[in-house]
């Protein structure tokens, strides 16, 4: 059996995660679960509900800009330093229906002092792109977790 080796970085990114997740009230309502986190780099997953449909019977695009969002927040505090939103711009390129599993993956694409600039795909069980958007970070002050 292959030994999996973790760096530093991701396994800080590991803590983070698993203590903002538990903070995130907005993203346990809509049921949206952290998969996989390590440095610079999230996924998430959420079914779509019917109560997260809107007169069309298709998901919101709030929620999945809220899913996109918290996605990127993830990647970007992954380094263990407040991060927030500058700015984002979201692409809807296929609804979301009720019942569909949608999976966003966070990836950065440049960091920079302060600044950071992430990428977010969302995808459906089909792996069909529901929605892409690109994001800005920037680092305020602080930390998430105390690191030993």
């Amino acid at each position: 059996m292959a030994e999996t080796i973790v760096s530093a970085a991701d396994a800080l990114a590991a803590r983070v995660g698993e203590n903002m997740i538990a903070k995130s009230p907005v993203l346990q309502h809509w049921g949206i679960e952290l998969v996989a986190i390590s440095a610079g780099a999230c996924e998430m997953c959420m079914t779509i509900r019917d109560d997260m449909s809107n007169l069309h019977r298709q998901c919101h695009g709030g929620v999945l800009f809220t899913m996109a969002d918290g996605c990127f927040g993830f990647a970007s505090n992954s380094y263990n330093e407040r991060t927030v939103a500058a700015s984002c711009d979201i692409n809807f390129l296929k609804p979301a229906e009720v019942g569909d599993v949608v999976t966003a993956r966070s990836v950065e694409v440049w960091k920079r002092g302060r600044s950071g600039l992430y990428d977010v795909t969302l995808t459906n069980q089909n792996g069909d792109k529901v929605a892409i958007m690109r994001a800005h970070s920037r680092k305020t002050t602080g930390n998430h977790i105390d690191q030993v």
